[in-house]
């Protein structure tokens, strides 16, 4: 990794000791940039996730159902 490309406000090199190296490479200009970055500091493009930050189905059908209690035990 080229130390040179790193943001200077990115982790500290004892927070990557203790965490790891969680560094990935920007699809736009190649720059190594943070996991957790939204967009790269060095060209502004926007990174998203593998799913489109998308809501999982699980936790859509347990948020029903806990509304769903929530009306039977408290207003019924």
């Amino acid at each position: 990794m080229n130390w040179d490309d790193v943001d200077p406000e990115g982790p500290s090199p004892e927070d990557l000791e203790r965490f790891g190296d969680e560094w990935v490479t920007c699809p736009e200009c190649g720059s190594a940039i943070y996991d957790q970055t939204e967009i790269c500091p060095r060209c502004g493009h926007a990174l998203t996730s593998s799913d489109g930050g998308k809501t999982p189905v699980w936790a859509i059908v347990a948020a029903v159902l806990a509304l769903i209690a929530f009306v039977l035990v408290f207003v019924l």
